[in-house]
C-alpha cells in the first residue's frame, strides 16, 4: 500500500514538475502552419484542427500544451530571418525546437533523408538572438503520433505525439536527431556543399 501511494505521488510530481520546467519547446505565437483552410497562426488553432505534414497528410491536432515564455528568466529566442531554410517571413524559434531538413546525401547521415536538429544548433551570422520585450505565448500541438509540420511555407518543424507530452521525443523516432555539436557539423557540410 505504502508503494502505491509513492507510484501515484511519483505520477502527480511529475505532471507538475512538467509544468514548471522551462520553456525550451514548442511554436511561438505568430508562427503559421498549414491549415485545411491555409495559413493559419498557430495560437489562432484548436483541438480538431488538421495540419499539413511531410508525409503528405492532413493531421488532426489532438492536444494544445499552451505555455508562457518569460525572457526575463529563460533564454532568448533565436530569430530564423525569412529566406533562411526556406521560411517566407521571419521565425521565431526557441532554442530547443527540432527543425528537419533535407541531408543532401550527406554521407555521414548513412542514407537518412532528413536530418532533426535543435535551432540552436543554427546560431551564426544569419540567425541572431531575439529578447522580447514581454511575455510570449508558446502553443505546442500534439497529435496521434509525432508529426512534421510546415511552418511560415517551408520550414519543417516536429511536434510531438501525445504520449510523449510537449518537449519531448520519442526513442523510436523515424528521422535521426542530432545534438547542437554534431547538427553545427553537419550544417556547416551542407553549406558547402550548397555554396560549391
Amino acid at each position: 500500500m505504502f508503494m502505491q501511494d509513492i507510484t501515484r505521488n511519483a505520477t502527480s510530481f511529475s505532471a507538475v514538475e512538467a509544468l514548471f520546467a522551462p520553456v525550451t519547446t514548442g511554436l511561438v505565437a505568430g508562427t503559421l502552419l498549414e491549415t485545411s483552410s491555409g495559413w493559419q497562426p498557430i495560437e489562432a488553432l484548436a483541438v480538431g484542427d488538421c495540419v499539413q505534414t511531410l508525409d503528405g497528410g492532413l493531421a488532426r491536432i489532438l492536444h494544445l500544451d499552451r505555455r508562457t515564455l518569460r525572457p526575463e528568466v529563460e533564454t532568448a529566442l533565436l530569430m530564423l530571418p525569412g529566406g533562411q531554410y526556406d521560411a517566407c517571413s521571419d521565425l521565431l524559434l526557441l532554442p530547443g525546437q527540432h527543425l528537419l531538413i533535407d541531408t543532401l546525401d550527406d554521407e555521414a547521415m548513412q542514407g537518412a533523408p532528413f536530418a532533426m536538429f535543435p535551432a540552436q544548433a543554427l546560431a551564426g551570422p544569419n540567425v541572431r538572438r531575439h529578447y522580447a520585450p514581454k511575455a510570449v505565448d508558446i502553443i505546442t500541438p500534439l497529435f496521434a503520433d509525432e508529426e512534421i509540420v510546415y511552418v511560415n511555407t517551408g520550414v519543417l518543424l516536429h511536434c510531438p505525439g501525445v504520449t510523449d507530452g510537449a518537449g519531448r521525443y520519442p526513442e523510436d523516432s523515424f528521422f535521426p536527431r542530432l545534438d547542437a555539436v554534431a547538427a553545427r557539423a553537419f550544417l556547416a557540410r551542407r553549406s558547402a556543399r550548397l555554396a560549391a
